[in-house]
């Protein structure tokens, strides 16, 4: 039996109706997405180099474990078809991904001799980005409907420096971690930290008066049964109509090159810097979390500020431009890769121009999204993304036996020339006047 909105239990106000609330949520929710990324992904393949594994192991580690982000297309859809929605349309979906992530963490800290046993860290790898792929598509949804049209590029920038700061303090936590503990123990504090932020969720509604647990008292609100969607009949036919116009073609294709050149590098730095220039792994863990930070805090600070006045089209150029001019510079500096400098430079610069590209990315695909199946159309560009990225990490090692180094950044900067010219055909102002039509 369900009670009226002003009966209903205690809690956090309804993130649909508290501004600064959803700032701190979604900040939160993308930093305990950015855990997993930041130690899987950064620390431990460098802790892998370290010890002296193969380029081609780590690179199909981090190939392999990145698969679940590609499978977001199927998550969409089911979220938007399914969900518990006195409890709400998405903090259900985004409770089970963080319990799923929460768990996995204690069963690959229970693992002894991880590095011993590679074939089931990877499984479990993939497991966890499985779980934290779930809470990403949740929390994307949440944020296309709570968050008003005007202040999305700022809750963008907010968003993913909060993922960018949680990414670095996992990768630097985790590399001080496993040098004193091991990796057993850097997961187990993940675990802790991913409940800490599921309270969040767990005591804050997305609308007022619905039920704050499954037995608590509370109905849906007519919003959200609004919202709902019916049948996947209902969903596949929408979602054709908008991804095959022109705009949502090009900025698929844009998406997927720009995250070919982030996995590629991120696979790629690790094993450049440990294994050819004599770094420690905690030293490039270390470094890149330092400048990881930094590049969060600007994000958080300038990002949809520098959206909003540049353009996102703009921004992803200029960005993407210097992030191929200092590959260039890399490879011509091949020679004083002795000292530490030239790596420096680039490791700070990708992670600044990163941060702002993929905001500025973000704030695109919402704007093109149709609010009709904002969900699942959004979750399709974040698998190709993703798709991009667990490509570009599984092509480090094939390429690497191809090259030499100095080289496979002469790859880096070609291709983001193609990602430049790929962008003078995403306008965002003619997909909107032609989503009126549909």
């Amino acid at each position: 039996m369900t009670q009226s909105s002003g009966s209903a239990p205690a809690g956090l106000p309804a993130l649909a109706e508290h501004q600064i609330l959803r700032y701190v949520a979604f900040t939160l929710l993308y930093a305990a997405q950015g855990l997993p990324y930041g130690l899987l992904s950064v620390a431990v393949p460098a802790y892998m180099a370290e010890q002296g594994l193969e380029p081609t192991q780590i690179g199909s580690f981090m190939g392999i474990i990145l698969l679940p982000w590609s499978l977001k297309l199927i998550n969409g859809p089911i979220m938007d078809r399914w969900s518990f929605l006195s409890m709400g349309r998405r903090r259900p979906w985004v409770l089970w991904a963080q319990a799923g992530m929460i768990v996995t963490s204690l069963i690959m800290a229970s693992v002894p001799n991880p590095l011993q046993h590679l074939a089931v860290l990877t499984a479990l790898g993939f497991v966890m980005n499985f779980f934290t792929a779930f809470q990403d598509v949740a929390v994307d949804g949440m944020a296309i409907e709570l968050i008003p049209i005007e202040q999305q590029p700022r809750a963008n920038g907010f968003m993913w420096g909060g993922k960018v700061l949680g990414g670095a303090a996992a990768t630097a936590g985790g590399a001080w971690i496993m040098d004193a503990s091991g990796l057993g123990a850097a997961l187990f504090a993940q675990a802790i930290v991913v409940g800490l932020v599921m309270l969040i969720p767990l005591f804050a509604r997305e609308h007022r008066g619905e039920r704050l647990l499954p037995w608590s008292p509370g109905k849906a609100s007519e919003l959200t049964k609004g919202l709902q969607l019916e049948s996947f009949k209902e969903i596949a036919r929408s979602l054709k109509k908008v991804v095959l116009l022109p705009v949502s073609l090009v900025a698929g294709l844009v998406f997927f090159a720009y995250n070919l050149i982030r996995g590629f590098l991120d696979a790629l730095m690790p094993v450049l810097t440990v294994q050819e220039m004599g770094w420690a792994h905690t030293d490039f863990s270390e470094f890149s979390a330092m400048v990881g930070s930094v590049a969060g805090i600007m994000g958080m600070v300038i990002g949809g500020i520098l959206v909003e006045h540049v353009g996102r089209r703009r921004t992803i150029g200029i960005g993407v431009m210097i992030l191929a001019g200092g590959s260039v510079a890399m490879a011509l500096l091949a020679a004083e890769w002795s000292q530490r400098l030239p790596a420096q430079t680039f490791i700070g610069a990708y992670h600044v121009i990163d941060t702002l590209v993929s905001i500025s990315f973000l704030a695109t695909m919402m704007a093109i999204s149709w609010k009709k199946v904002a969900a699942t159309q959004f979750s399709l560009y974040m698998a190709i993304a993703n798709m991009g990225l667990s490509g570009g990490a599984a092509l480090m090692g094939p390429l690497q036996g191809i090259f030499s180094y100095p080289h496979l950044f002469y790859v880096v900067a070609g291709w983001g020339c193609l990602v430049v010219i790929g962008l003078r055909f995403l306008d965002v102002e003619a997909h909107l006047k032609r989503m009126e039509h549909l």
